[in-house]
């Protein structure tokens, strides 16, 4: 009962392919076991009827496009920086993902038991298996605004000497691919920096690209980040982030509507946002927001905001956080519209739950009787919906 009561508040050009000898039972079909390493520098299909396993880095270069079939399963070996398996999208390069509600895209680790993408609820693993492996990354040739000024820069974690690992620059419309009905889960593995990777990096992507419907579960770090860039998402879910569920840095100017974050006990902020310390700020636009806890704790945050943010939020329905949770607001050039905050099943529209908000109190506005339950409708398909649903 406390299940259902928590959800309504919620190829040849590889440097080196191999193919296991093993056959994996995939019910009444057998699924051979790929093993990817190395680059991948020309067009290349990953079928459904194949299971792939990123051994380390995994690059698309050249400007080569990587399509993956709906239902398609990929893993990733276990491993910590600097052998840590990912997917990683290099600047003018593509990723073309695209799976169906039916037949979503999963990746995960090799640790996982499941052999197709429709026994993701017979899983072995669970929400506390975070960090086993790097997640997907996308390097972009978009606006990005740093510290520095630099047009562009590497992705911290990666080698800064390999101008591979560079995004940022002035393409507004950069098209990186698209990705949606995608489920990333249990990565965020250690990068060497004092830091672990997201579940999805967008690092200076452009406007081209399509982001929707994309789930990211149990991830050690944040679950889904965007360095700077135009690019516009949709439909987003984070589940159990070890930090935070969404997070804005280095100017990011773009829109995102349908947002869903489920913190866990170890989660820092549902949202947090960097403004661009270059030379521009960013304008960004977020609507259609449900931040909610499962296990709540005492260092969990509705929203950071830090002083150097600039744009809007809007209808956005917080539940299920203790007291002392707030949102952290520095920046009086952040508009926050139709805001419904619920402690102890109880609205608590004040402003007295914006920390800061004497910087833009006329730009605050609460409302009463918000409900998202249809926008929450169309995450039917993920694996926060199976599990928090047995």
């Amino acid at each position: 009962m406390e299940g259902k009561r928590f959800l309504r508040t919620v190829s040849c050009c590889l440097l080196c392919i191999g193919l296991v000898t093993s056959l994996v039972s995939c019910g009444s079909q057998e699924a051979t076991s790929v093993t990817v390493q190395g680059s991948i520098s020309e067009d290349t299909t990953w079928t459904a009827d194949n299971i792939y396993v990123l051994n380390q880095e995994i690059r698309v270069i050249n400007s080569a496009t990587l399509t993956i079939e709906p239902g398609t399963l990929i893993k990733a070996a276990p491993g910590e920086f600097p052998n840590a398996s990912m997917l990683l999208i290099t600047q003018g390069s593509k990723i073309n993902a695209v799976g169906t509600p039916e037949k979503p895209i999963v990746f995960t680790s090799s640790d996982d038991n499941i052999t197709r993408v429709e026994e993701s609820n017979q899983s072995l693993l669970n929400e506390n298996n975070k960090g086993l492996w790097g997640g997907i990354i996308i390097l972009g040739t978009a606006p990005i605004s740093t510290e520095t000024g630099d047009v562009s820069t590497f992705y911290v974690g990666l080698d800064p000497s390999d101008k591979a690992n560079y995004y940022g620059g002035t393409n507004v419309e950069d098209n990186s691919g698209i990705m949606k009905y995608v489920s990333i889960r249990y990565g965020g593995t250690y990068m060497g920096t004092g830091s672990e990777s997201n579940g999805l990096t967008l690092c200076g992507v452009g406007n081209k690209t399509q982001i929707d419907q994309i789930e990211v579960y149990a991830n050690q770090d944040d679950g889904i980040e965007f360095f700077g860039g135009t690019v516009n998402a949709s439909n987003l879910l984070v589940y159990n982030s070890g930090d935070d569920g969404i997070d804005l840095d280095e100017g990011y100017s773009g829109e995102i509507k349908n947002i869903m974050v489920v913190l866990g006990e170890q989660s820092d902020s549902g949202i947090e946002i960097s403004g661009g310390q270059g030379d521009f700020q960013g304008d960004f636009s977020l609507s259609n927001i449900q931040l909610t806890v499962k296990t709540p704790s005492e260092d969990q945050q509705i929203m950071r905001i830090d002083s150097a943010s600039k744009g809007s939020i809007s209808t956005l329905l917080a539940s299920n956080f203790l007291d002392i949770s707030k949102i952290q607001l520095q920046s009086s050039e952040v508009t926050l519209e139709q805001l419904q905050i619920s402690k102890n099943q109880t609205e608590v529209n004040s402003l007295s739950e914006i920390n800061g908000s004497e910087k833009n109190s006329k730009n605050i506005s609460f409302t009463s009787g918000l409900s998202l339950e249809n926008d929450s409708k169309g995450y039917h398909w993920t694996l926060t919906k199976q599990m928090v649903s047995r």
